[in-house]
């Protein structure tokens, strides 16, 4: 398994259980249009579907970081994507969207998330501080500066 980091420094977030919640409060940390990567095994059809529809070529090499490979998409997230994917998570379990997130825009990584909805979510150090905590303060969870080892 491949867990490549797309930076190495920035924010950790802890405790993000609900992807409904999640996807409502990315615009609060992420500059759209802004591209999405997510990594599934199990991916609903309805979210494959939204997924599909807004696909993009890739903008970044990310390792899909699970074997065998599973189903890899790249999307060009705007403010009406990530509201009709924040209402199919409140009909999903995280699994059913994806097992891994990313976000990058202009080939730089801007999230990381492998294991999502179970280990921490990785922010750049280019999110500003105010972001991170409007983005945690929606979560209803905690942050800390965060540096690879």
């Amino acid at each position: 398994m491949s867990t490549k980091l797309l930076f190495v420094k920035g924010w950790q977030v802890k405790g993000i259980r609900s992807a409904e919640k999640f996807f409502s409060a990315v615009p609060e940390v992420l500059p759209l249009p802004v591209h999405l990567c997510f990594v599934g095994g199990s991916v609903a059809p309805n979210v494959r579907a939204l997924f599909e529809s807004a696909a993009v070529e890739p903008g970044m090499q990310i390792p899909a970081g699970i074997w065998p490979a599973p189903s890899i998409f790249h999307v060009l997230a705007t403010e009406q994507i990530i509201r009709d994917l924040a209402a199919l998570a409140g009909k999903h379990a995280g699994p059913e969207i994806c097992i891994h997130f990313h976000a990058y825009n202009n080939g730089r990584g801007l999230m990381q998330w492998y294991d999502a909805f179970d280990d921490p979510l990785l922010i750049d150090e280019s999110i500003p501080e105010t972001q991170i905590q409007k983005f945690c303060k929606k979560l209803g969870v905690e942050y800390s500066p965060w540096k690879a080892a």
